[in-house]
């Protein structure tokens, strides 16, 4: 029997489902950072070797994704999917400490690839579940909330991990003991699966308005303007995604090798930018909540643009830092704003609708950072930012097409239009 909550925004274990999230998420930053430091610093990788360790991740994830969305809406319990996510990611973890103890990049390849694929298993019941315990005016508020508690679950994980590493890179040589913050984050990620399945209650849900546009889409679920706005969307988030995955995975890379080579000063220029930007999330995505989708992805496209273009045009260490937060900051509310629009689409199939765009998205993340190696490697170090910024800015008006094309046929209308 599913309880619904009416006329509240959060349901009552809300808050204890994000914060999970926090132990969770304890690894992804300085795994992120450590892995491009050891192939370019231990392993002289190529930009194009290190563009497929990213690209390895994504088809994991877009093969998990393939199927995770009907999964997540036939199953009864979506807890236990989150579970079965964090018990992989957990395993992946370890598959990666041992490949760094042998120096094996293939290794490195497979325990990549396995934690994309868990990713999938992982998000998009979690994903579906947040719009399921959150009233569709402030969703984006919500997803806020889940970067938020994934910025604190950095911020003690790279403590951790950076502590570790920075202590004791000097006196030992052993990367069992320099890297041990791996296989502990594998161990919390065990954890966090079975707490998470005991605290989450998934018979409270929020209520649904009855009059929010559901007879317009009954009329009209398949009209071909919808199919229209579907597919073009879908194009849309595809090349979206394959221009950020083209110069996001050498940022570590070309901050190592432009800005500084020392790696426990490089680590003191990104903790901050990834770290301070998803505390803020909540505050953006509850900015964003007020604003039309199409201008929140406008801005967010052109700021963007113009702070990569400074990014790249920067060699001081701490201006570097500013505008790399200013910089995953855009990006994550041009995330939070279309993660909203998405979970607005249908009630019951909103695993499914979560799933379909990972996967466009996926495939363009494959390509990107091939692509990005390619460029880096044959044109220069800017080339993979350069090309970034020109196709960010050319894609504003085909997102501004899609959203207007598909938003009179979302089950859940935004709040200023109901008012109209």
């Amino acid at each position: 029997m599913v309880r619904e909550e009416k006329n509240v925004k959060f349901t009552p274990d809300f808050k204890v489902m994000i914060n999970n999230l926090m132990l969770n998420s304890l690894g992804f930053f300085f795994l992120d950072f450590i892995l491009y430091y050891f192939t370019s610093q231990i392993l002289n990788a190529t930009g194009l070797q290190v563009g497929l360790i990213f690209t390895l991740h994504i088809i994991g994830n877009l093969i998990s994704s393939t199927f995770a969305g009907f999964i997540t809406d036939k199953v009864k319990s979506k807890k236990k999917l989150v579970l079965f996510g964090s018990i992989g990611r957990g395993i992946a973890y370890f598959i990666l400490y041992f490949a760094l103890f042998f120096t094996n990049l293939i290794g490195i390849y497979i325990g990549y690839f396995f934690l994309g694929f868990f990713v999938g298993f992982f998000w998009v019941p979690f994903n579906t579940l947040i719009a399921q315990k959150s009233h569709k005016d402030v969703r984006s508020q919500a997803f806020g909330k889940k970067e938020a508690a994934l910025g604190r679950g950095l911020m003690f994980g790279a403590i951790l991990g950076f502590t570790i590493f920075n202590l004791t890179i000097s006196y030992t040589e052993n990367p069992l003991i320099i890297y041990l913050a791996i296989p502990i984050y594998g161990l919390v990620n065990f954890y966090a699966g079975i707490r998470f399945n005991r605290i989450v209650d998934e018979s409270i849900i929020i209520s649904n308005p009855l009059n929010d546009n559901n007879n317009n889409n009954l009329k009209t679920q398949l009209s071909k303007k919808m199919v229209l706005g579907f597919i073009l969307i879908s194009i849309v988030l595809f090349l979206a995604s394959l221009n950020g995955s083209l110069s996001r995975p050498f940022l570590n890379k070309y901050l190592l090798e432009v800005v500084t080579n020392d790696p426990l000063i490089a680590s003191f220029a990104y903790i901050p930018a990834g770290i301070i930007s998803m505390l803020l999330a909540p505050k953006l995505g509850s900015l964003l909540d007020r604003i039309k989708p199409e201008l929140g992805i406008s801005f967010a496209s052109i700021f963007g643009a113009l702070v990569t273009w400074f990014l790249i045009n920067t060699n001081n260490f701490i201006l570097f830092s500013i505008l790399l937060t200013l910089d995953i900051a855009i990006v994550q509310s041009a995330s939070l704003v279309i993660q909203n629009l998405l979970s607005r689409i249908t009630f019951k199939h909103r695993g499914k609708i979560f799933s379909s765009f990972q996967f466009f998205m996926s495939i363009g993340s494959i390509l990107g950072p091939i692509l990005g190696g390619l460029a880096w490697d044959f044109i220069g170090l800017t080339a993979p930012f350069l090309i970034s910024i020109i196709v960010e800015l050319c894609l504003i008006p085909f997102y501004i097409f899609s959203v207007v094309m598909i938003k009179p046929y979302l089950k859940e209308t935004y709040f200023k239009e109901i008012e109209k």
